[in-house]
């Protein structure tokens, strides 16, 4: 996912006036959070196999690292992930997060975070 930087904060973060945690918290905010939004269904593939109808809510920027020569780094989701259980009238609420690397590309003016797709372990891995 790629997402527009505004100038002013980029030169925010390469003069050290902000952190790289506040740098990306700006960026997914800008929008009405709509970057937050777009996250979400990446964030609730990971929660697929737990049943139910799983809805990722909540998503903050819990951390994150920043390497100025090679402009990429890794920032830390923390989420909620709430599943509805129907017939068992079960409704449950749990605390997750995934770290995901990202590159900032200075001349575009433009940040790409990567959401990987969860790892599915195949029966031939077990053998």
């Amino acid at each position: 996912m790629t997402f527009d930087i505004r100038e002013d904060r980029l030169n925010s973060l390469q003069d050290t006036q902000i952190t790289i945690k506040e740098f990306i918290e700006e960026v997914l905010a800008e929008d009405n959070r709509g970057a937050f939004t777009a996250i979400a269904p990446w964030l609730v593939e990971f929660h697929q196999q737990d049943g139910g109808s799983p809805v990722a809510s909540d998503i903050k920027i819990a951390d994150a690292e920043y390497n100025f020569t090679t402009h990429s780094g890794k920032v830390k989701l923390a989420y909620k992930v709430s599943v509805t259980f129907g017939c068992a009238d079960i409704f449950r609420t749990d605390d997750y997060a995934e770290t995901s690397n990202f590159t900032i590309d200075p001349q575009k003016n433009k940040m790409t975070l990567f959401i990987t797709d969860q790892l599915l372990r195949d029966t031939v891995d077990e053998f």
